[in-house]
């Protein structure tokens, strides 16, 4: 997992994806953009632009993927998002065939994302995105690029 802001994407760049996500927010205004799934490189790359009602811990999942890693970029607003290694959650509760997504129950890390900021989750990563900052019902602006590995 990787946490940190805009303005040290560039270090980033060795990444897979990294370059053509770079790219991609030098050409495009993400906060003009109506939200919806974006191709950037076919299903190798491809951004989805959301406004997420953020929810409570309560009412919080845990997420992992085996094929794709998330760039998730905040770009108004805040959120907070949790964090687990795969290996300390038990049997995913939800494991939708064909899907590249797994839900899990389990203890986290929850640490706060400002706009600006960028969390990086590979798979083994388990995340619980759009998590209210101050109460439920709030909500922000994001990307999410999908990184196929």
């Amino acid at each position: 997992m990787i946490l940190d802001t805009l303005e040290h994407m560039e270090s980033y760049r060795a990444l897979p994806g990294m370059e053509k996500i770079i790219a991609f927010l030098g050409s495009h205004d993400l906060a003009s953009m109506a939200d919806g799934t974006y191709e950037i490189d076919g299903d190798d790359l491809y951004v989805m632009v959301q406004s997420p009602a953020l929810k409570s811990e309560e009412d919080a999942l845990l997420e992992a993927h085996k094929l794709y890693a998330d760039l998730q970029l905040v770009f108004s607003g805040a959120e907070c998002m949790g964090y687990a290694p795969l290996e300390t959650l038990g049997a995913p509760i939800d494991d939708p065939e064909g899907k590249d997504i797994a839900f899990y129950r389990g203890d986290y890390q929850k640490f706060f994302v400002p706009e600006g900021s960028f969390a990086v989750f590979y798979p083994g990563d388990a995340h619980a995105p759009s998590l209210s900052v101050y109460r439920e019902g709030e909500s922000d602006r994001k990307a999410v690029f999908k990184i196929r590995l």
